[in-house]
């Protein structure tokens, strides 16, 4: 059998077009940093993101699910051997993100590695934003929403 050919309007994608996808929503996928800990225990309120071992993910799976590999939280607590996270998503193999509602969750500190701290940029957030806004007006624009005087130019008023 021979592949059915391509209408002329489906045309594979080219990688210059990526390149402009990338560069169009880049920043949107770039509202946040991640930068590895500097201290042994996160402050209390840091957002973080770590990965599960091997035996961290079995030692877990009864209270995460199984195959885990990466989760994020808010850092609670450490009593030393354990740290408390309020759980805000989950990382599953095979499944994808799972999210949380802060629910808490202890871990033993050696079922988890790489772990990283997540922080809001907003320098890169305000660009998104910006991004975003432009967007949504040159849209606008291009579907005529702004409008508002009829072609003539100006709107007739009448007096009494």
């Amino acid at each position: 059998m021979q592949p059915l050919p391509l209408a002329p309007h489906a045309r594979p994608t080219s990688r210059r077009s990526l390149g402009v996808l990338a560069i169009l929503f880049g920043p949107l996928v770039a509202c946040y940093t991640q930068h590895a800990l500097t201290a042994p225990t996160p402050a209390a309120g840091t957002h973080i993101v770590a990965e599960l071992t091997d035996s961290g993910t079995v030692i877990m799976a009864n209270q995460l699910g199984p195959g885990v590999t990466e989760v994020e939280g808010v850092f609670a607590q450490s009593d030393g051997a354990n740290w408390k996270l309020l759980m805000t998503r989950v990382e599953q193999r095979g499944v994808g993100s799972t999210f949380w509602n802060r629910e808490p969750v202890s871990f033993p500190r050696i079922a988890l590695t790489r772990v990283t701290d997540r922080q809001l940029d907003k320098k890169r957030s305000w660009i998104a934003a910006g991004i975003i806004a432009a967007a949504a007006i040159i849209a606008a624009r291009a579907f005529g929403a702004f409008n508002f005087i009829s072609e003539g130019g100006s709107e007739s008023t009448s007096t009494k």
